[in-house]
């Protein structure tokens, strides 16, 4: 009988995961940020966000290539898979994973190993509010198709919500989940390269709405994670007020939840 994982266990190994990942971009040159919600639980708690349970990391497009060219096949526990890496991959995002262990998702998508940490490349976008409001409009439209190839029909969503999920189904029965992450991939690195002073992670961010300022990605620093120390922007505080505003400020007890949604074991 496989031994199942508990939260706590399950944030060690994450972390864990990201030790390595780190080790590896420490002797390579490589630089990451913790990002979105892991960036604001390192300030603001010190560790995890009390109702999170993932980690979110930041690379540059450049560094991004670099480790998913270059990182193993196992690196001590861990294995790295991307579109670049593996032909079953369905995520225009890489994944670093525990091979000891398995998952399984409320939503199955192919290629999903283990307990994992998400690894976002970040891309260069336009300066100009109206240049940047219609790319991020085509890229919300391609992250949504991604999104109705895999997210399941619910008695908890209306009848009309559900039909509607169901024709966009049927539409994109032609083009597999592996082919909207390319879609989605090639659209991020549009405007890399043309010399532009703000990025964004163009693959899978929903809630952030603005771009932040590119050079926040030049300069790094360790901070205090639970009782491990990892990398964040240096400026956090730029970083953060663009994402979330008034970072420090809670949010209602209403949106303290969550988004658990699969059972980690042992193999």
């Amino acid at each position: 009988m496989k031994k199942e994982i508990g939260l706590k266990e399950l944030k060690t190994i994450q972390m864990d995961i990201l030790d390595v990942i780190q080790d590896f971009c420490d002797k390579n040159g490589i630089h990451y940020s913790l990002a979105c919600g892991t960036f604001l639980g390192a300030i603001r708690h010190h560790g995890y966000i009390p109702w999170d349970d993932d980690i979110d990391i930041y690379l540059t497009r450049k560094d991004y290539n670099v480790l998913v060219s270059q990182f193993p096949d196992v690196y001590q526990h861990v294995e790295l898979v991307s579109l670049e890496r593996d032909k079953h991959w369905d995520r225009a995002y890489a994944q670093a994973f525990d091979n000891r262990t398995l998952i399984q998702e409320e939503v199955a998508r192919n290629g999903a190993r283990g307990v994992y940490i998400d690894i976002y490349p970040v891309d260069s976008v336009p300066d100009l509010d109206s240049d940047w409001l219609a790319y991020n409009k085509k890229r919300r439209f391609l992250v949504h198709l991604s999104e109705i190839k895999y997210v399941k029909l619910s008695k908890d969503r209306s009848i009309i919500k559900n039909l509607i999920l169901l024709l966009g189904k049927f539409a994109l029965i032609p083009f597999s989940a592996r082919k909207i992450a390319y879609w989605i991939s090639n659209n991020a690195q549009t405007y890399n390269g043309k010399g532009l002073h703000h990025s964004f992670e163009c693959v899978q961010g929903m809630l952030q709405k603005r771009p932040f300022e590119s050079s926040l990605m030049n300069d790094f620093v360790k901070v205090q994670f639970e009782d491990r120390e990892f990398m964040i922007m240096k400026d956090y505080d730029a970083y953060l007020s663009n994402a979330y505003g008034d970072y420090m400020k809670f949010p209602p007890e209403e949106k303290r939840i969550s988004h658990h949604s699969f059972e980690a074991y042992w193999k």
